[in-house]
Formats: structure tokens, C-alpha cells, sequence
């Protein structure tokens, strides 16, 4: 069943401290920003560490890249390998700027050992070169990308070391042929990878249980994290953050 998290408790800041030791970074980081983690930022986070997969429904702006990311993000730093780490999956390829940005934030903030970039149609053939030869732990790219890179001979080496892929605007894709791609390409990362963890986010979505089945593939019982926005009416509530 999904857990649905109340609108005012989600994005209220938890002032507690996080439970996870591997989350410390994290924390210090939020602390450095004058910050305390969201309600489902910290779920999500946990769910993450324990080796879950599953689905962030929350309203645009809330913080869902934050969720999905720094969960890996402490996993990378708490058992560092060399290699492709994570795999963030955008449909718009002209938001990966701003995600790739929003994610190096806090490793250059923190001096973290990460190194975070983008590939996509708009991505130089020198640099895609390079990172075929040393691909970054944070990669950000698109499905065509993907379906690209998975058709490589040296496929099963490139993603060897992945541990999680992230799924951006899971909406857009669902129900479309690029969803049907994404798809495919994830059952390929299985092969490769079979603990491979699936976090799909999503600002709105209709039969939810079913969208995070298909994000986390049928063998997997998926997290569902999501919060209800206060009615219209309701002056009471919070403004959503927008980090």
C-alpha cells in the first residue's frame, strides 16, 4: 500500500536527528545550508539504504531530486567505488543542466570525492569519449542516450559498478514509446545488474501502486512515498520549498 505522508507533515523539517549513521554527510550538508530535511526526503533516504526501490510523488518544487539522490549519494560516500554509481534518468534532455547542477551543489559544497555529469544529443563527442574511458560515479542522460550506451560491447563494463537509477518525470514517460524504451533499457540494467534499485519521481500521477510496479519491474514490491497537497481553501498549510 502506498505510504501517504500528510501534506503539512511532508514538508515540514524533521528536527530530529537523521537515524542512519551513513546519512551524516547528508545532514552536515542540510546543516551547512541552514536547512533540516524534509519528512520524505528522510523516508526516501532510508528506504534507499535499506535497499529499496520505489516512487516519490510530490508536488514540483518540493525537493524531489534531493530525495532521490542523496540516498545514493551517502551509500557512494559510506562504501566509495570506482565506476558509474547512479543513473539519472530525465525525458528533457534541456533539464539536465539544472539537474546536474542542483546535484554537484552539495559535492563541491562538502569537497565529496563525486563526480557528477551529463549525457545527451547536446553532450560534445570528446566528452563522450572521455567518459566511455572513465565514466563519472553521478551520470545524467536520457533514454535514447541509454538505449545508446546499453548497445555498446562494453556495456556490461560500463554499468558494472551501477547501483541505482533514478527516474525523472516518470509521468511523461508512462504510456509512451520513450516509457516503452525507458523500460527496455531497464530490463537490460537487471541482466546486468540485478540488485539494481529503481526510484521513480513524479509530481502527478493517476493509478500510482501501478506506476511504481512498472518503475521497479514485477518482481520487486515497490515504496510508494507520496503527500497530498492542502485543499485550496486551506490557509493553514505551508508553501512547498523549492529546493
Amino acid at each position: 500500500m502506498p505510504r501517504f505522508v500528510p501534506y503539512e507533515e511532508a514538508i515540514a523539517p524533521r528536527t530530529t536527528q537523521l537515524n542512519t549513521p551513513s546519512l551524516a554527510p547528508v545532514a552536515a550538508w542540510f546543516q551547512h545550508q541552514g536547512w533540516e530535511p524534509l519528512s520524505f526526503q528522510q523516508e526516501t533516504w532510508e528506504a534507499f539504504l535499506a535497499g529499496r526501490s520505489g516512487l516519490v510523488q510530490v508536488p514540483t518544487g518540493s525537493g524531489k531530486t534531493y530525495a532521490a539522490v542523496m540516498g545514493a549519494i551517502a551509500a557512494m560516500l559510506h562504501d566509495p567505488k570506482p565506476g558509474l554509481q547512479l543513473l539519472y534518468l530525465t525525458p528533457l534532455r534541456s533539464l539536465s543542466r539544472d539537474i546536474e547542477q542542483s546535484i554537484r551543489r552539495p559535492i563541491e559544497d562538502m569537497g565529496w570525492d563525486l563526480r557528477v555529469e551529463s549525457r545527451t544529443g547536446d553532450t560534445s563527442a570528446s566528452r563522450k569519449a572521455r567518459q566511455l574511458k572513465n565514466m563519472p560515479q553521478i551520470l545524467i542522460t536520457t533514454p535514447e542516450s541509454l538505449a545508446l550506451m546499453l548497445s555498446y560491447a562494453g556495456a556490461e563494463t560500463l554499468f558494472g559498478s551501477l547501483r541505482a537509477a533514478i527516474l525523472d518525470e516518470w509521468h511523461e514517460l508512462l504510456s509512451s514509446k520513450r516509457g516503452t524504451q525507458t523500460e527496455l533499457c531497464l530490463s537490460a540494467l537487471r541482466q546486468l545488474r540485478p540488485s539494481l534499485q529503481t526510484w521513480a519521481l513524479s509530481a502527478t500521477l493517476g493509478n500510482i501502486q501501478e506506476a511504481a510496479q512498472v518503475a521497479v519491474g514485477l518482481d520487486i514490491e515497490p515504496v510508494v512515498i507520496q503527500t497530498k497537497p492542502p485543499a485550496a481553501n486551506d490557509h493553514s498549510q505551508h508553501p512547498a520549498p523549492t529546493r
